[in-house]
């Protein structure tokens, strides 16, 4: 992706490691376009879940990516903004530790509808599409999601369902998380104690490779 980025603005870069490469494209950018840069991470912590079941190689991606991440500190005098979204939330302790000026805003009500659509949303954007619909059914099915604010629905489950008119699982079919599959099956959690979890925010922040509380995974 580096390589990537630097053949689109036609950068050469000198350093091999690859932290120095991104902090050296960062500078570099900023040099070329004088202007800050803008850095937009998606699932972060991809590569660790994808090896999770394997402990010793996701703590291996997991001290390469804090290596890689570590940078953006460094370089705070080019940036603009930073935005890093992932699946789970593994501690600052273990990830970000020296990147330590990041603002979480997961839990913040300020961004509670960040990542979804809110009721009046679906009902103002998508009337066309609506006529005819059963909007309560709707509503059971994909108006799921909640970060201490309004609800909101998966917009991925909300187009295909509007594609397809047909309700079904569009999410679980598509994005099933299936390390937490794994998990669930290897620790026999139980899905009947869900409903009585009441979720702390230290579990929530707690969260590493060699302490994964299923129940942060399922939220």
């Amino acid at each position: 992706m580096l390589r990537e980025q630097t053949i689109l603005h036609g950068l050469t870069l000198e350093e091999t490691a690859i932290p120095f490469k991104f902090r050296e494209m960062i500078i570099k950018l900023h040099d070329q376009h004088q202007q800050k840069v803008v850095i937009l991470i998606d699932e972060y912590d991809k590569p660790i879940l994808d090896n999770i079941e394997n402990r010793d190689i996701a703590r291996d991606i997991r001290e390469g990516l804090k290596n890689f991440y570590s940078v953006i500190k460094d370089c705070d005098r080019y940036l603009k903004f930073v935005f890093i979204t992932g699946i789970s939330k593994f501690s600052k302790v273990s990830l970000f530790s020296v990147l330590n000026n990041l603002q979480d805003i997961t839990l913040d009500t300020r961004y509670a509808t960040i990542c979804g659509y809110t009721q009046d949303e679906l009902i103002s954007v998508f009337a066309d599409r609506l006529e005819s619909v059963d909007i309560y059914k709707v509503k059971r099915w994909y108006n799921g999601y909640h970060f201490l604010g309004d609800n909101v629905y998966n917009p991925f489950d909300i187009l295909l369902f509007l594609d397809n008119r047909e309700f079904r699982n569009y999410w679980f079919e598509t994005g099933t998380p299936t390390f937490l599959m794994k998990l669930i099956q290897e620790k026999q959690y139980s899905a009947l104690d869900i409903e009585l979890i009441q979720a702390t925010e230290i579990m929530m922040s707690s969260f590493d490779v060699d302490e994964i509380d299923l129940e942060a995974l399922l939220f």
